[in-house]
Parts: structure tokens; C-alpha cells; sequence
């Protein structure tokens, strides 16, 4: 009984020895086996792409298993190896472009490492696959040995081409335009320049090391104008990028950012001529007379006129009346943060008879204006002159018909304006000629009157007149509303005719 109970432990003592001998001999068979130690990459320069995997299995004459590319768009192909070199293929870069595996993640190809597992780390013979017409983006490769569930071809992975672990198995990187030219350190030489076929993969470039990070914002602008308005586009430019021990810079980054852009008017000259053009139209040149204008423009403008008139008229024995006059005018106007003053001279000449009025009119005006738009600011100044010749038929009664006709020239001279740059402006002079018809009448109330008109370039008058006369003096008061299309003038002129 006791010799029994020895033999059965003997028997189970040898068993574990035996089942010791079998796990020992697997591990080391599984190390053994695993000989795919290196992967990599080289652009040809063409879009093309050379996958390589790394055997440390020296002479070996044959390619086995499957790759599979996954693209930036998600779509994936399952291709066979195809190339085969027995020297290090050329361009091949430690930490650059050429890898190996520590058991938890892809770490430069070296030689000299020592795996934990304590697997050979150096490769012999390279397996692999050329890709063409690839563009910059993410790309995953994965290696799909014999025998794998995703492969397409029979059998079991050989010992000269078993993965070495499962991080060798697959890459994820973004090509660069830099990977694909075939510069994947992107030092202006190509990379199987620096690392030519057979030779011994270059180690990492050890280069400077970030110190510290820089950031900058800028806000670029441009602008457009019409007539009326103009508009400045802002963008907003960001930039990052890191400092270097050596002093220079790298990994720099920009990012845009349209902003909401800045909107101003431009019509400051334009809307004062309007206003000169109603004074020169409505100003009599009868005796003395004071001028007070107030103007509303559309434009969000506003401001007044003040002047004052001289003229002087002589009937001839024929049945002729000539007439000279001037006037003096002062405008100013503002709105939107903006400003505009005129200095305006009329002269005029007139020739009735038979209710028959020839008149020529011609006014000369200096102006002065700013303007804002956003965080830019702008002045100008320009020189305008305006020549009307008109005639006009008024019949007699209490109530009298009007009817007339204007033809003239405007012109406006060039400027540049100044302050600031972004938004400063350069205009070229203009000739416009300009005609319109009017029709109306007016009603003789006694003290007062009243009269009315319509111009066919869109400009209506109202206006109440009183006059009094006491020997050879007459006293004169006229309140008239001017409606143009750009904006409402209300006019009050009163005055002194003495007769000799």
C-alpha cells in the first residue's frame, strides 16, 4: 500500500514535469516564431506609397500574408504583399517613417533595444506593397496574417512571417504632402537620398526642443464702395505656434474668423449738393434778402443753410427787364458721425419780358467733409461748380399758370481722401448734365400767395409768400418746402426791395 502511494506520486510529480517541459517549449516556440519585428513607409514622390513589413528572418524568398488599408473616407481594400527586398529598403527613417514594437506601442526602429519579451528587434527581409494615387489625410494599416478571420488566402502564418506582437500589426498616421513627395522629415532631401537601399535605418533626429509657446491675432480688411455705401470685410486671423530652444519656430497654425463687417456712407458730397441745388433754384435775387434753409436728408443727415442775397432789376424803354443778383451761402450738415460743410457764390443773370423769364444761373462751392465707418475714420474735400440756364412762362391773374424748362452741367473735382488707410477712398471728378421741365401755378390770395410746382426730375415746391409795399419799399417773406428724392429742405427768405 505505501509503495503504491509512492508510485502514484512519482507518476504525478513526472506529469508536471512533463506539462512544464510542453509550456516552456510553446512560450519558446511563440517567441520564436514571431519574426515580423518592423514596419514602414516610403512616398515615391508620385502620390505613391511603398508599405513595408520587417522580417528578422534572414533570405527569406517568399511573401505571405495580407494588408488592409483603411482611407480618410472610411472606404477599406484587402491587398497581398508583392514586394519583396532582402536589403533595407531605401528611405527608411528611424522614428520618422520605420518602426518596431515594445509590446505596448510602436517606438522607433532600433536594434540596440531590449524587449521585455526579449524578441529580436533587428529585420532582414521586407515584405511589401506599392499604393498609388493616394492623397493627405489619416490612413490605418493593418497587417492580416494566414489564418486571420479578415484573410482571403489559406493556411497559417509561417515562422518567417508571424507577427511579433499585435501593435506591429497596425499603423494610423496622417500623410503629409511632405510623406507623399517622398520627404517625410520634410528637410528638402528626399528620403531615399538619405537612407539608401541596404543601409542601416538613420536613428531619429534628435532637434530642438520646445520652450514655449507664442500666439498672435490679426484683423485684415477690404473694403468695396458704391454711390451711397461702403462696406469693409473684417476677417480675423489667429496664430499659435511654439518657440524652439534653437530660436526658431515651429508647428505653426492659423486659423480664420470672418467678422461682421463695417458699414458707412459715402454720400456726404452728394447730399449737400442736393441741398446748394435747392438754394441756387429758390433763391430770388430781388432787393436784400436773408436765407434760412433746415434740411432733413434720408440719408440720416441733417443741418442748415443760412445766406443772404443781393440783386438789382432794370426795365428798359423796349419792355425789358435785366437782372443781376448774388447770393452768399453757408451749409452744414451731420448725422451718422458724420460731417460736411459748403461755401457756396451764386451769380445770376436774368432777361424778362411778356411774362417770359430768361435766367442763368451759376454757383461755385467748396467742400468739406468726414466720415466714420467702424473704427476708421476719413476727410475729403472737393470743388463743385453747377451752370443752370432756364426759361419760364408765368401768366398773369389771380390764378397763373407756370411752366418752364432747365438745362444744366454739374461738375464735382477729383480727390483722395485722407486718415485711414484701410478705408481711405480715391474719387474721380465727374461731369454730369442734367435737364428737367416744370409745371405749376400760383394763386393770388391778396396778402398772400401761394404757389406750387412739379419737376420732372422728382423735385416738388410749395410755397406762401406775403408782400407789402409802402411807397418805394417793398417788405417780402416766403416759406417754401423743397422735395427731392433724397431728403425734405424747408426754406424762409425774407427781404427789402426799394424802388429809385
Amino acid at each position: 500500500m505505501f509503495h503504491n502511494k509512492n508510485a502514484q506520486r512519482e507518476s504525478k510529480l513526472m506529469k508536471t514535469k512533463i506539462l512544464t517541459a510542453v509550456a516552456t517549449a510553446c512560450l519558446i516556440s511563440s517567441t520564436a516564431f514571431s519574426h515580423t519585428n518592423s514596419i514602414g513607409y516610403v512616398g515615391d514622390g508620385n502620390g505613391g506609397l511603398n508599405f513595408w513589413y520587417g522580417s528578422w528572418h534572414d533570405n527569406t524568398q517568399f511573401n505571405e500574408a495580407e494588408i488592409k488599408i483603411i482611407r480618410p473616407d472610411g472606404t477599406e481594400s484587402i491587398d497581398s504583399f508583392d514586394l519583396l527586398e532582402q536589403d533595407s529598403p531605401a528611405g527608411l527613417i528611424s522614428g520618422i517613417n520605420f518602426f518596431s514594437s515594445d509590446g505596448t506601442q510602436l517606438i522607433p526602429y532600433d536594434i540596440t533595444y531590449q524587449h521585455p519579451m526579449g524578441l529580436p528587434m533587428e529585420s532582414y527581409t521586407w515584405q511589401g506593397i506599392n499604393y498609388t494615387n493616394l492623397a493627405t489625410g489619416e490612413y490605418t494599416f493593418v497587417y492580416i496574417p494566414l489564418g486571420d478571420s479578415e484573410s482571403n488566402l489559406p493556411g497559417s502564418p509561417t515562422a518567417e512571417w508571424m507577427p511579433m506582437d499585435e501593435v506591429i500589426r497596425s499603423l494610423t498616421i496622417s500623410l503629409t504632402q511632405g510623406d507623399l513627395d517622398g520627404d517625410a522629415n520634410e528637410n528638402g532631401i528626399l528620403d531615399i537620398e538619405e537612407v539608401e537601399s541596404g543601409q542601416a535605418a538613420e536613428p531619429a533626429p534628435v532637434g530642438p526642443t520646445v520652450v514655449s509657446q507664442g500666439s498672435s491675432t490679426a484683423v485684415s480688411y477690404l473694403a468695396t464702395s458704391n454711390s451711397d455705401i461702403q462696406v469693409v470685410q473684417r476677417t480675423q486671423t489667429d496664430t499659435t505656434w511654439d518657440n524652439m530652444s534653437d530660436g526658431t519656430i515651429a508647428n505653426l497654425h492659423s486659423h480664420n474668423t470672418s467678422l461682421d463687417p463695417f458699414v458707412g456712407r459715402v454720400d456726404q458730397i452728394e447730399v449737400a449738393q442736393d441741398v446748394v441745388n435747392t438754394a441756387m433754384s429758390n433763391t430770388a435775387f430781388d432787393g436784400i434778402q436773408a436765407i434760412s434753409m433746415h434740411s432733413k436728408m434720408d440719408n440720416s443727415m441733417s443741418g442748415s443753410t443760412r445766406g443772404v442775397s443781393f440783386g438789382a432789376k432794370k426795365e428798359t424803354e423796349s419792355g425789358f427787364t435785366f437782372g443781376l443778383g448774388f447770393a452768399r451761402l453757408d451749409t452744414s450738415l451731420s448725422g451718422n458721425g458724420d460731417s460736411i460743410s459748403g461755401d457756396t457764390d451764386i451769380v445770376a443773370f436774368s432777361i424778362e419780358k411778356n411774362n417770359i423769364e430768361l435766367d442763368l444761373r451759376h454757383s461755385m462751392s467748396d467742400y468739406d467733409y468726414r466720415r466714420t465707418i467702424g473704427d476708421f475714420a476719413n476727410a475729403g474735400s472737393a470743388d463743385g461748380k453747377d451752370t443752370a440756364l432756364s426759361v419760364k412762362y408765368e401768366g398773369d391773374g389771380k390764378v397763373r399758370p407756370i411752366v418752364g424748362y432747365t438745362r444744366g452741367k454739374q461738375t464735382i473735382d477729383g480727390y483722395t481722401e485722407s486718415g485711414s488707410a484701410q478705408t481711405a477712398r480715391t474719387v474721380s471728378g465727374s461731369k454730369d448734365t442734367y435737364d428737367y421741365a416744370t409745371v405749376g401755378g400760383s394763386v393770388d390770395l391778396g396778402i398772400f400767395e401761394f404757389s406750387a410746382t412739379h419737376q420732372t426730375d422728382d423735385v416738388n415746391d410749395i410755397m406762401v409768400s406775403i408782400e407789402k409795399t409802402s411807397g418805394n419799399t417793398s417788405f417780402n417773406l416766403h416759406a417754401q418746402r423743397t422735395m427731392t428724392d433724397l431728403g425734405d429742405t424747408n426754406t424762409i427768405r425774407g427781404g427789402i426791395l426799394i424802388r429809385f
